[in-house]
């Protein structure tokens, strides 16, 4: 289905000249001006978790919920190139990492046609030049939607027992790097960090574009 809707979009878009999802300037998906303008996160849910913009930003926030729920991944890519350098700088202090998207459950990715994640941790690979794999992290359940919890025990416990470690996995003396598109109080990259450090892993950090 998404595969007919890449193609009409690439159509309508020749037809139709993109704007500036916030702006409206003609000829760019996200202005640099824009993206240069959203709120800085500035605090984040654990000490191993980072995160660039502010999820309070109306404009952030309308560019998130646009990539996941809207088929809208031209959005990723201005959005990280905003946001890579400090990704550069953690990387840099961490020889021998390794990019490993949150997994999303089949049913979202094949709703939205893409793991949202997955999207951005390959446009961050590719400008950095670091590997990045899907594989590592297995969903073993679908989970209550985190939006839908109220409170961060009750994260917290939704996401127990959420992924487990493909065992084809080579993690000792790797160290992951988390990337996803949004966190709030952090439980699914705690839980995420939990096996995989149960498994290995050197050492498990957190990238998210929005906090």
């Amino acid at each position: 289905m998404w595969v007919f809707y890449d193609i009409w979009h690439t159509f309508i878009t020749i037809l139709f000249p993109p704007a500036c999802f916030i702006c409206k300037k003609e000829n760019v998906t996200l202005c640099t001006t824009c993206t240069a303008t959203m709120a800085r996160a500035f605090t984040f849910p654990y000490t191993y978790s980072y995160s660039y913009f502010s999820f309070k930003d109306t404009s952030v926030k309308q560019c998130i919920h646009a990539i996941k729920y809207y088929h809208r991944p031209d959005l990723i890519e201005p959005l990280v190139k905003q946001s890579v350098y400090e990704l550069e700088v953690l990387t840099k202090r961490h020889h021998n990492a390794l990019l490993v998207p949150i997994p999303t459950t089949r049913f979202r990715t094949l709703m939205r046609g893409y793991n949202q994640a997955e999207r951005i941790a390959k446009a961050y690979g590719k400008i950095l030049n670091i590997p990045v794999t899907s594989h590592v992290l297995i969903r073993t359940k679908r989970n209550k939607r985190q939006v839908l919890t109220r409170s961060k025990s009750e994260r917290l416990q939704n996401q127990m027992n959420t992924f487990i470690v493909n065992a084809n996995s080579n993690l000792p003396e790797r160290t992951i790097i988390l990337i996803d598109d949004v966190t709030t109080t952090g439980a699914t990259l705690h839980e995420a960090r939990r096996v995989l450090l149960a498994s290995g892993a050197k050492d498990v950090f957190a990238y998210t574009l929005a906090h």
